[in-house]
């Protein structure tokens, strides 16, 4: 991985990171004029949580002790959590 202008490898995928996630959370509200939402407030109750979580999760990655601790656990719970939800989706056919 290439470092930034300071040498700082860390900062440089922090800065690529949030700009992934601007660039992903801006396409996917876009997405409510491009697509003609009709539930547009049932998308932004998903969407804005999300959001939320995904820069909180960025910030507490990047911080060092018990605040990555933090960011490994919660992306600990939300992997088990969608592992969960495949098998229950199949036992119940998805309804």
């Amino acid at each position: 991985m290439a470092a930034s202008p300071n040498g700082n490898p860390e900062k440089s995928l922090k800065n690529v990171m949030t700009l992934y996630g601007a660039a992903l959370f801006l396409g996917l509200a876009i997405s409510i004029y491009a697509h003609h939402l009709e539930d547009v407030s049932g998308f932004l109750s998903f969407l804005v949580p999300a959001a939320a979580l995904y820069f909180f999760l960025l910030f507490a990655f990047f911080k060092k002790g018990t605040f990555r601790k933090i960011a490994y656990g919660v992306m600990a719970v939300i992997g088990l959590i969608s592992l969960a939800m495949i098998f229950y989706l199949e036992i119940t056919g998805g309804h």
